[in-house]
């Protein structure tokens, strides 16, 4: 399955070059400036060592096509999000694959408001890539190119009108940051500074491979959690490589589920929202929380392409997943770590709790995230035969076969993102974890 390339409106995904490489970057990059016709396309990258290759490529079809190109090099893709989110631009083009292990590699689409592309115009740039209808620019009218520097103070302060800024500066919290040597990891510095942190940085050389893997959870922040218990800090988090997915480290030197940074978000928003959208894969933490600030929980597929058009649908601000994900519209239509980590340092300097005091009032539950490796072939033909066998419990196939037992729930669906299943269990006591587990995983036939 190495060789195999994942395509959806969650990205353009696969490891490199057996799957993902410069020929396929510029065609897709070709479809998606033919789809867009004409203005100006902007771009970033994460700091993968493939990142630069496959952006160089993306960049010169782009310009090839004759649509004028924004190069801002490396920088998270939720601040490129930010940016078309304020500016006048066709579209924008992000190389990242995010949370995916260093051999991967995506190209990931956004429209000219900064959100992924939906679930219709998501198959009409994958028809222009399949039919090869590219537009070519004659020599005189090619695209032209130029480098840019993200204006990192506009975000800022976009960022400190959402929060209460004097309190999260007075506070003067000590953190400790893991971003992953990811492309973050340059701005923590002016960060902290404006937001008045003492800030302990590991793993920030965007110059270096991965220190671990780059998908936030407590089974990658050891590291973390040590150096939180060492300098005594008051929180500690972990980022994905381009900055859209975050975890939490307790003052306790406790790394904390990333199902908890949706809730922890909503309830600092609690009185300025009203709805909140999530998926169906994510923890009931999401129902808690929106129980505890009065709000009404819109449950969708996967990915961050359904939850913010869902956002938009449904007229709802404040949305995310559980894998440490969270959006909020009236600053950015991106999954943005450091917008979810402010919010989160607002709520502490409010409440003037450590984060064990904030989270002590939260549900008691276990959980288990599994990943089973199936081929293209067969992962369509496994979930039929799964839905068979569970439909007398009148599953929620939303997205995949979602069932709900008395003690626990869980998920059974396709990743977007790789050739997996996710099989995703939560429920009160460990017992019925493990015996859910047992049961999923004897009648998956492959």
């Amino acid at each position: 399955m190495e060789d195999r390339l994942r395509i959806s409106i969650s990205g353009i995904r696969g490891k490199v070059p057996q799957a993902l490489n410069v020929e396929i970057a510029s065609k897709f990059a070709s479809a998606f400036s033919s789809y867009l016709e004409k203005g100006t396309m902007a771009l970033c990258r994460d700091c993968r060592e493939s990142s630069r290759m496959l952006a160089l490529s993306s960049i010169s079809s782009v310009s090839a096509s004759g649509l004028d190109c924004i190069d801002f090099g490396r920088l998270p893709t939720p601040f490129l999000q930010f940016f078309l989110n304020k500016n006048n631009y066709s579209g924008g083009l992000s190389v990242s694959a995010g949370h995916n292990p260093s051999p991967w590699n995506a190209i990931l689409l956004l429209d000219s408001e900064g959100f992924y592309l939906d679930a219709s115009e998501g198959p009409e740039v994958f028809n222009i890539y399949e039919a090869g209808w590219f537009e070519k620019a004659p020599w005189d009218k090619l695209g032209k190119i130029k480098e840019s520097v993200f204006p990192f103070h506009l975000y800022l302060e976009a960022l400190s009108k959402i929060v209460h800024f004097k309190e999260i500066k007075k506070a003067g919290f000590k953190i400790t940051a893991d971003p992953c040597n990811g492309a973050v990891s340059p701005f923590l510095k002016p960060y902290s500074q404006f937001f008045g942190l003492k800030t302990i940085t590991l793993n920030d050389e965007t110059d270096k491979p991965f220190s671990h893997s780059p998908e936030p959870s407590i089974e990658n922040s050891s590291q973390a959690e040590a150096v939180v218990k060492a300098t005594d800090s008051d929180l500690g988090f972990l980022l994905n490589s381009d900055g859209s997915r975050i975890s939490l480290v307790s003052e306790k030197g406790k790394g904390l589920s990333e199902e908890m940074t949706l809730p922890l978000c909503l309830i600092s928003l609690k009185g300025k929202i009203k709805k909140v959208v999530s998926t169906v894969a994510s923890s009931s933490l999401v129902d808690w929380a929106a129980k505890e600030t009065n709000l009404k929980v819109i449950r969708t597929k996967v990915g961050q392409s359904s939850v913010t058009h869902t956002m938009l649908a449904e007229e709802s601000k404040a949305g995310g997943e559980g894998s440490g994900s969270f959006a909020f519209l009236p600053f950015s239509p991106g999954y943005d770590s450091l917008l979810a980590l402010t919010l989160i340092l607002d709520l502490m300097a409010r409440k003037g709790k450590k984060m064990s005091e904030i989270i002590s009032p939260f549900p008691l539950l276990v959980r288990k995230k599994i990943k089973i490796g199936v081929s293209p072939i067969k992962i369509y033909r496994v979930m039929d035969q799964l839905e068979e066998k569970y439909s007398k419990e009148n599953p929620d196939y939303t997205d995949g076969i979602r069932v709900n037992r008395k003690n626990a729930w869980f998920i059974i669906r396709p990743s977007l993102t790789e050739f997996i299943l996710r099989i995703m269990i939560e429920g009160k006591d460990q017992k019925s974890i493990s015996s859910i587990e047992e049961e999923i995983k004897e009648r998956i036939e492959i």
